[in-house]
């Protein structure tokens, strides 16, 4: 749990005093279940510390939407208590099982009356993670404001993409139309057309430009 981005900067004699100090804990999830619901309460920031999750949510069709794909290390709930909300606009899904560190948002934020340099390192190291994923959901936004089904697929495949041009991508072929907001039949023909004419190959999530 110690050797995560959260603590960055940090020793461990450090990160103890904090938690005794913040009153952090973890909390673990199994395979398809819910870390957050859409209408609960959250005044907290979650980190991943083991498994995959997903944040979903519904549009006015009552399509569900992937809005970001959860990985070891990565934060949730920021953009959510940063704005002074207090119930989920979203779910928080996990794709495996997940261990989930829960930190209460108004103590991470609010130095204590000593001052402590790590709980002011701890501060820096949340601002950072929060621009980190704020920086990957511009990137979707680049992704999905493409103008075709085809130039979205390329944008996001370019996005995972080595140089060897093999690679793979986190989402299953449901779930690449919910990340693109398309629809899935719709990609699967261009994807299939691309195929024909020589662009790229792939086999499930697994995909190679030629």
């Amino acid at each position: 749990m110690l050797d995560i981005a959260f603590f960055e900067n940090i020793n461990n004699n450090e990160i103890l005093e904090l938690l005794k100090c913040i009153g952090i804990k973890t909390k673990k999830f199994k395979q398809n279940s819910y870390i957050l619901k859409t209408g609960e309460k959250i005044d907290y920031l979650g980190v991943i510390l083991e498994g995959n999750a997903q944040i979903i949510k519904n549009d006015f069709l009552n399509r569900e939407r992937i809005i970001e794909n959860l990985k070891i290390d990565d934060i949730f709930g920021h953009n959510i208590v940063c704005l002074g909300q207090n119930k989920s606009p979203v779910d928080v899904i996990t794709k495996t099982n997940c261990e989930v560190l829960l930190l209460p948002f108004e103590k991470v934020i609010t130095p204590c009356n000593k001052l402590c340099k790590y709980h002011l390192q701890l501060i820096k190291n949340v601002m950072k993670m929060i621009s980190k994923r704020n920086s990957l959901l511009n990137d979707k936004l680049d992704i999905i404001g493409q103008k075709t089904t085809r130039e979205k697929i390329l944008a996001l495949l370019e996005n995972y993409k080595t140089e060897k041009g093999i690679f793979s991508i986190p989402y299953s072929r449901e779930e690449m139309a919910k990340f693109l907001c398309i629809d899935r039949s719709a990609m699967s023909r261009e994807l299939c057309k691309m195929r024909d004419e020589g662009i790229l190959r792939f086999n499930k999530n697994h995909f190679e430009f030629l």
